[in-house]
């Protein structure tokens, strides 16, 4: 009986892994996520009912259970120096020249480059003994890093055991892989909602969000961040022989570990200029960030004879894009009150164009930030896009003054409630702690109607000030009290539009738990913390008298999270909201959703949805594909069947025509998910 056991959990472990690269790395999966969380948890139950067959390796030892207390140190084999920067095409020549005296080679000849995107992330190097993930480190300063190797477990595009996938490398005894962890726009972009919806600062730009999660305690956080990888590079190896740069990506392939497809073998210099400046313009069509190329010789033996100084290998060099910016005056800075009360300043902008947008508003993330920096209103100042995303404030043109402009003072007392404002403990933030605070209603007020947590169709931002500021409501419970008679008297308000506005509210009370745990706009409770603290409570009141501890417990909640949750119920005032909810007819308890039959033209096809749609959100319309049977692919590849596209649907579109992939407007999905 036991061996049999030990062969089962072996095999599933070995599938497990199978799909982790067809999803994580080869981006075409071949089963649904339900199937392949019943794998997981099928493996978590034979280990921990035979935990004498569990290994490191294992794919359910990818998220520790408890947080790290420090980061221990880590020296570097080889050091992972930095890289010279070019500005020019003169430079990239200038460059290939000095190689050729340095290596003696004829100025005539052609030397061969292999040119990579230059990824804005954080540098890691993975260090893999016979196959086995041993640790992670980040580059430090060159020569010692700090070891976070249980936060890399977390992100599934790394293996933690090496298998080739057609047997043309044997395992070497030891290999060390250097790589760029990197953050999605689509995820940078998420971070930054949940961040605003638990009423935190936002990150300034993808490659500091990525920083962050790196050097997070506790591993059960990071692993919510979904950080990604590109491996490229081989550092320290034995037991595998080498000859170029492009033999060491395809070994890294061959592994399991995702590698660019934007790599270009160039036969001279000239074919990298050229792609450089191809580079430069399509940066924009990319979901990551990059701030320029990476110019690699490609024979290791060069690599070898032309060494390094001691701060960067003589052998490669980047070519740095220049960001887009300009310049514009700041006509005055507001202070915005989130929902939990947080005070960030931003500076509204004279108009200007950037980046193809028109940009009025930038954030200054916080208070020190404009001390700092010294800005002031009627200064004129560089904006930019941080990650080409955010726009901000990049530096004063001091020469610019005339003396008119205002030096811009930090709040000491809340600009709407007018009480006082403190720093919680070693915060740079400022934050308004009265519960009653009305700037801070209308913030919940709409995030509680927001469409992926009560979904309150015509409940906007307008007619929120409006309803607050006529006493109409106070807090979001008081929107289950709210009279036909009420909002037809409202600017804009008519008959049809209260009519509609009540039937909406009436239709909010059946949401589902998830979604109303989501909308209480708990503190560092976003959407998908709701979802995983609806299927443990299956009621509000049994979340409510839950313990820390017991919060601490559950799988991808951590200390941070269950502290606020257990604080926002042990407050007064939430209690009595909560008692008025009830009381208004809000359900409170997790419904038992009949699962759809399967779709026929649906199930067993991979969808990519992208673009604003009308009747349902993003998330919406995917669970209800997943629902249907079909499959849910993140980008558009020859694999896919159909592209659902809303509004602005960008570049997925594009590809979509490209590859002759079928793309289903609004109205065709909702005629498709009809049929049987």
């Amino acid at each position: 009986m036991t061996p049999a056991i030990k062969e089962k959990i072996e095999h599933l472990r070995n599938t497990i892994r199978y799909h982790d690269r067809r999803y994580y790395v080869e981006n075409n999966p071949e089963i649904t996520d339900y199937e392949y969380d019943k794998l997981i948890k099928e493996l978590e139950h034979l280990e921990k009912l035979h935990p004498e067959y569990t290994t490191p390796d294992s794919p359910t030892k990818r998220v520790g259970e408890e947080p790290l207390t420090q980061f221990p140190t880590v020296e570097h084999r080889i050091p992972m120096l930095s890289i010279d920067n070019t500005y020019s095409d003169a430079e990239l020549r200038e460059f290939d020249q000095r190689i050729k005296r340095m290596a003696g080679i004829d100025a005539g000849r052609d030397i061969e480059y292999v040119v990579e995107l230059k990824i804005d992330g954080v540098a890691i190097t993975l260090w893999y003994e016979d196959g086995l993930f041993a640790r992670g480190a980040t580059r430090g300063d060159g020569f010692k890093g700090d070891d976070v190797t249980a936060n890399l477990k977390t992100i599934r595009q790394i293996s933690l055991k090496l298998e080739p996938a057609h047997k043309k490398y044997k395992i070497p005894r030891v290999l060390e892989i250097r790589g760029e962890i990197y953050l999605p726009n689509k995820e940078f972009q998420r971070l930054n909602e949940e961040k605003e919806e638990a009423g935190e600062p936002q990150f300034a730009n993808p490659r500091n969000a990525a920083a962050g999660s790196l050097k997070l305690l506790d591993p059960r956080i990071t692993a919510r961040r979904r950080l990604h990888i590109f491996a490229y590079a081989v550092g320290f190896y034995e037991g595998v022989q080498l000859k170029t740069h492009m033999g060491c990506l395809e070994l890294i392939k061959e592994f399991g570990l995702p590698v660019n497809p934007n790599i270009r073998l160039c036969k001279n210099i000239g074919d990298v200029i050229r792609y450089c400046d191809e580079w430069d313009k399509r940066r924009g069509e990319l979901d990551y960030m990059v701030d320029g190329m990476v110019v690699k010789i490609n024979t290791l033996a060069l690599h070898e004879q032309l060494g390094a100084t001691s701060k960067s290998p003589r052998w490669v060099i980047s070519y740095k894009f220049h960001p887009e910016q300009a310049v514009t005056k700041i006509e005055e800075i507001v202070v915005q009150i989130g929902k939990t009360g947080t005070l960030t300043p931003v500076a509204n902008l004279t108009p200007v164009l950037l980046a193809g947008t028109t940009v009025s508003r930038a954030t200054l993330h916080n208070f020190d930030e404009v001390s700092k920096k010294d800005i002031r209103v009627g200064d004129h100042v560089i904006v930019q896009k941080a990650g080409e995303i955010i726009p901000q404030v990049v530096y004063v043109l001091k020469e610019k003054r005339i003396g008119t402009e205002k030096p811009f003072v930090a709040p000491t007392f809340c600009p709407q409630c007018k009480e006082k404002v403190s720093r919680d403990n070693e915060e740079v933030y400022l934050r308004c702690h009265n519960p009653l605070c009305i700037a801070q209603a209308k913030r919940r007020i709409q995030y509680f109607a927001i469409r992926d947590a009560m979904d309150i169709e015509g409940l906007g931002p307008a007619l929120i000030e409006q309803l607050v500021d006529k006493g109409f409501v106070k807090d979001y419970s008081d929107i289950y009290y709210l009279k036909y008679e009420d909002l037809v008297t409202l600017e804009r308000m008519g008959e049809k539009s209260s009519q509609n506005l009540i039937h909406a509210i009436e239709e909010s009370k059946h949401r589902d738990l998830d979604r109303l745990i989501c909308a209480l706009g708990i503190m560092n409770v976003g959407s998908h913390t709701a979802e995983v603290l609806a299927e443990r409570f299956d009621t509000l009141d049994k979340l409510a008298s839950a313990t820390q501890e017991e919060l601490e417990g559950i799988y991808e909640i951590g200390p941070v999270v269950a502290k606020s949750t257990v604080e926002f119920f042990q407050n007064k005032h939430t209690q009595v909201i909560i008692k008025k909810l009830k009381a208004g007819g809000v359900n409170t308890s997790k419904l038992v959703t009949q699962i759809l039959a399967k779709n026929l033209k649906v199930s067993g096809k991979t969808f990519v949805v992208t673009g604003t749609l009308q009747k349902y959100s993003r998330k919406e319309a995917e669970t209800l594909i997943k629902s249907l049977g079909g499959r849910i692919l993140s980008s558009v590849s020859k694999k896919t069947d159909y592209l659902v596209v809303g509004e602005d649907p960008g570049s997925k579109l594009d590809k979509a025509k490209e590859l002759n992939v079928h793309v289903l407007d609004e109205n065709d999905f909702k005629e498709m998910i009809s049929c049987k």
